[in-house]
């Protein structure tokens, strides 16, 4: 009886499409995980401006005055290969888009007094909770 030295047609057959298999399911998810991190760069620059229409309102006690480039804050951010153009803030409320790259999702922040009426309460809407980008 011979023995067999290395691996048959089949086994290196059913090896191939274990890895195809496994690759089909993983690369979805590292696409979706890699536009969430470049989402990141949107959260952060958020946070500037969280900071800036915090202390608007609490030297003017008037969310509609806290517009971007006014009161203190400053004026809408430029366009980043992650954070597209066009992000506002409009009476204290923050958009922002990402690009493509980091999935093109949409982050709305609305400021609202708290119930004593002395901070500032973040409600955080957009396309990016459904994808779990937002913090």
């Amino acid at each position: 009886m011979k023995q067999q030295k290395g691996f048959t047609l089949i086994e290196l057959m059913i090896v191939v499409a274990i890895i195809g298999l496994i690759a089909s399911f993983a690369l979805p998810a590292y696409t979706e995980h890699t536009m969430k991190a470049r989402f990141a760069e949107v959260n952060a620059i958020s946070n500037t401006y969280k900071t800036a229409v915090a202390l608007c309102y609490s030297e003017s006690n008037d969310l509609t005055v806290c517009d971007a480039g006014s009161h203190g804050i400053p004026g809408p951010a430029d366009a980043t290969d992650n954070l597209a153009a066009g992000m506002t803030v409009i009476d204290g409320v923050i958009t922002l888009t990402g690009t493509q790259a980091a999935g093109g999702w949409t982050s709305v922040l609305a400021p609202a007094l708290s119930e004593s009426g002395s901070t500032l309460v973040w409600t955080q809407s957009g396309t990016c909770l459904e994808k779990g980008a937002c913090k």
